[in-house]
């Protein structure tokens, strides 16, 4: 069997999406929610045999003493939320043990060097997607923990490589691969700046995936860094993008919400073969 991306989106992951949802504005709270929903069910319309989920780690599993570029998640199965307060019932998924080993070839052969764990806690930055795109929990989840938070950051462009990694332990190992990069879009939670969202960065992002995707690899770090920390992972949508050859975005939802401290997202890759 030939293997192959056959689905790529790129998702926010903000913990108030379920943790506070009635904080947010009525129309905006249902808007967003359908557009994850409709991901959700393209996502599960695919038929993928695994589920790669690329977020970044908000200190769980990882800290300012051991903050690799990448890290792969090796285990047989994962548990979840790490936050009780998100709303989102302690649930167990199966991992994709294999899968990852591949992928840790691949990137290996291709000139990268990621990490590897095999205890990743799934705290909400994928436990929030998960619980709109596989709510029942029942496909297998490659968590790839991917460094937002503590800089030196992988550029761009290495985000981009390392989806191209993806693609290519896809083909090889035969599997029908769905890859979801979540986080973002801009917020600076915890900040003095929390709850302030960079509306003209959101949109003219989401412009550039749907118009010209190549283009978001020549962001200036000043203007992702201006539009708030938490900005910096926009990294995870351009792994996904890279799993997906690069093909443009359908965007399905953008909405500010400051009570949810984060200009929330929701798109669809075309895929490039």
């Amino acid at each position: 069997m030939k293997g192959a991306i056959v689905f790529a989106a790129g998702v926010s992951h903000a913990p108030h999406i379920t943790g506070f949802p009635d904080h947010a504005p009525v129309e905006s709270k249902l808007r967003f929610y359908a557009a994850m929903n409709e991901v959700g069910a393209r996502l599960r319309a695919a038929r993928p045999d695994v589920v790669v989920v690329v977020s970044s780690d908000h200190f769980h599993n990882l800290f300012t003493d051991r903050m690799p570029a990448f890290c792969v998640g090796r285990a047989a199965e994962h548990q979840g939320p790490a936050e009780r307060w998100i709303r989102i019932e302690p649930f167990s998924v199966k991992g994709a043990p294999s899968f990852a080993r591949a992928v840790m070839q691949h990137a290996f052969r291709l000139g990268m060097d990621p990490a590897f764990s095999d205890h990743v806690v799934l705290e909400h930055g994928l436990a929030v997607p998960l619980s709109f795109l596989t709510p029942e929990f029942d496909y297998p989840v490659l968590p790839i923990l991917q460094n937002c938070m503590v800089p030196p950051l992988p550029p761009l462009h290495r985000c981009y490589a390392f989806g191209q990694v993806l693609r290519a332990a896809a083909e090889d190992q035969g599997l029908r691969v769905a890859v979801v990069g979540t986080g973002g879009l801009s917020h600076a939670p915890g900040s003095p700046d929390a709850g302030r969202i960079d509306i003209e960065f959101d949109r003219e992002f989401l412009e550039m995936l749907r118009t010209r995707p190549m283009d978001v690899l020549d962001l200036a770090d000043e203007r992702i860094d201006a539009a708030g920390f938490g900005t910096w992972e926009i990294r995870q949508w351009i792994t996904a993008l890279g799993a997906a050859g690069g093909g443009k975005a359908e965007v399905l939802a953008y909405e500010p919400v400051e009570a949810w401290e984060t200009g929330c997202g929701a798109v669809v890759f075309s895929l490039e073969h």
